[in-house]
Formats: structure tokens, sequence, C-alpha cells
């Protein structure tokens, strides 16, 4: 093998470890609404943006939200909460490009985070009792891509509560 094939194979190698920056800013959120799927554990979150955070990706991995329902926070790549909301997200067909919906699940997860389960609607007005909102942020992996996350919107728990019930 030649010296400037070693060369190519070894830059390729070190690239494919790289990962690239997001270009586009970090978007800001509205709260929309919160509906209940149906009689299931399963609720709509509807929420507009001020960009497209679903496009334009080369290779999408996946999309989500994320919300605390507890004091934790943290809502970086690897960390799981105690008790969270998660969901996927999809454009809102009945708005504009800008208007989106996250198929969502109350869960709490166990100690080491590697099985959850759904939250009954008792166990949520306890953790909601003493809160006005909760924060949510959109995150999305592409290919290559650092993970990309939205600023913080915040959710009325009334909302929430309403839709429980």
């Amino acid at each position: 093998m030649s010296i400037l094939k070693v060369y190519a194979v070894v830059l390729l190698v070190m690239l494919s470890g790289c990962s690239f920056k997001q270009d586009k800013p970090p978007a800001n959120l509205q709260f929309s609404k919160i509906e209940r799927v149906r009689k299931t554990v399963l609720y709509d979150l509807y929420f507009s943006s001020d960009v497209n955070i679903l496009g334009p990706y080369k290779s999408l991995v996946g999309v989500r939200l994320i919300c605390a329902l507890g004091d934790d926070q943290d809502f970086s790549t690897g960390h799981r909460m105690k008790w969270f909301i998660k969901g996927s997200v999809s454009q809102d067909r009945s708005g504009t490009d800008l208007d989106f919906v996250s198929r969502i699940t109350f869960s709490e997860s166990d100690v080491n985070g590697s099985s959850e389960r759904d939250l009954t609607a008792v166990e949520l007005r306890e953790l909601l009792e003493k809160k006005t909102e909760i924060p949510c942020r959109f995150l999305a992996d592409a290919t290559m891509m650092d993970t990309y996350y939205s600023n913080t919107m915040y959710v009325p728990v009334e909302s929430i509560v309403r839709a429980v019930d």
C-alpha cells in the first residue's frame, strides 16, 4: 500500500470520530396546549417555534421533547432524570411549518435509569402540586453532529392537570 493511501485511511479514521456543531441558533419554543389521546397514558403537547426545528438535517437520527417533572433539570445527553416527560416530535399538520406536536408520556425511571414506568394521575399531581410550570427542551440528534438543544420552554402545570383530569 502506498504512503498516500495510508495517510488517506488514517485521515478518514480521524474524521470519523469528529462531530460538528449545529449551525442553527437555539429555537425559542412557545407552549400551545396539551390534550389526552383517547383514554390512554399518551398526551399530545402542542407548541410552536421561531425556527424549523425538524430541518434541515442531513442525517437525522432522533428528535424528542424532554420535560423535567422533578427538581433535576439536567437535559444533557446521557443523563436520565428520575421524573420526566418525554415524547417524539413531529410537525403539526393542522398548523404552519413552525407548529409541532409531541406525543408524550409522564414517566419515572428506576434508580440506575435502565427502565421506566408511566406515572399515575395521583403521582403526577403530587409531583406538580407545588409547581406553576415545568421546563421542557427540544433535542435533535443527527449523524456526525452535536446534539441540538432548543432554549427552555415552560409548560403551565394548570394545563397539564386539566388534561390529566
